[in-house]
């Protein structure tokens, strides 16, 4: 049976579902994108299975989970090799098909949940495009597997900020890799304004890796956090990228941190960019690189393996 054959076979009946989840059948990625089409697609190599939901004849905006779409657009992408007779070269050739599924009486989420059960999948990713969408806490997780990287895009409007905050604490127990995209944080996760981001927001976001873009980081909490680094917090951090204060000073953010300074550029004008080596308790090391173009401060730590 083809991919598609199974997940239709799957809806048919619950033992059916039993039947296919008990093969343990493996993809190497799975993206949810959930925006204005939501949508979720299996990489399975050379075969891409997609899924696409409307939410009404007029295109209207997913507003929950629980909202049933009005019908399910499935793809399939192939990419097959084939044989040139005359170079006697395999090249790979691709092949899209569109089939058009009945909503099966089922939510978004129903759906979302349905699929991501069928498969074994180590990576997860999924894309939030925050709008009208009502989420709780609860929901996602019962909702979502296990994330792997997260990405947020939002916006200022209060609303809007709420249900970031909702999503970031839904996801951030287990994510690996976090990008917020003009999200201002919010104090349901002890977070500030979008302006300045404090201590707690940095101890709270407990993944590998973490880019944070439109916000700004005091140079003192940022000192403090590498501090408690020292000692063993936020032991799963690999690299963190983040911007700060535009005035930056040095020696501000290095105090106490008892640094191996290992590079220092200069241009005209003042210093550029320097570079310092830090070690935790566990005898880990991460170099720290604080740099100034184009009058934005930006402070990265890359932890070595």
């Amino acid at each position: 049976m083809e991919h598609r054959e199974i997940i239709a076979s799957s809806l048919t009946s619950k033992k059916l579902l039993s039947l296919v989840q008990s093969l343990d059948l493996s993809l190497n990625n799975a993206s949810i994108k959930m925006k204005l089409l939501s949508e979720i697609s299996f990489d399975f190599g050379r075969i891409t299975v997609g899924f696409k939901w409307r939410m009404g004849k007029n295109g209207e905006e997913m507003t929950s989970l629980n909202d049933i779409p009005v019908n399910t657009n499935v793809s399939i992408h192939k990419n097959s090799p084939s044989l040139n007779r005359l170079t006697m070269e395999f090249r790979l050739t691709s092949g899209h098909i569109e089939f058009k599924w009945s909503n099966q009486r089922m939510t978004l989420g129903e759906w979302i949940h349905h699929l991501c059960s069928i498969f074994r999948c180590e990576r997860y990713d999924a894309e939030f495009h925050i709008g009208k969408i009502r989420v709780d806490i609860q929901s996602l997780r019962n909702t979502f597997p296990k994330l792997r990287e997260t990405v947020i895009y939002g916006s200022l409007e209060p609303n809007d900020q709420d249900i970031q905050s909702v999503i970031l604490r839904a996801f951030l127990p287990d994510v690996k890799y976090l990008q917020l995209h003009g999200v201002p944080l919010q104090e349901e996760l002890k977070l500030c304004a979008y302006r300045n981001l404090k201590l707690d927001d940095l101890l709270t976001l407990n993944v590998e890796c973490c880019t944070i873009v439109e916000s700004q980081f005091s140079l003192r909490d940022l000192n403090r956090f590498f501090k408690l680094w020292r000692k063993g917090s936020n032991a799963k951090l690999k690299y963190l990228r983040a911007h700060v204060e535009s005035i930056a000073d040095w020696n501000v953010l290095m105090k106490g941190l008892q640094p191996e300074e290992a590079r220092r550029l200069q241009a005209a004008g003042g210093e550029k960019e320097k570079e310092y080596t830090i070690q935790n308790c566990y005898g880990i090391r991460a170099r720290i690189k604080m740099s100034n173009i184009h009058l934005v401060v930006t402070v990265i730590l890359t932890v070595s393996n």
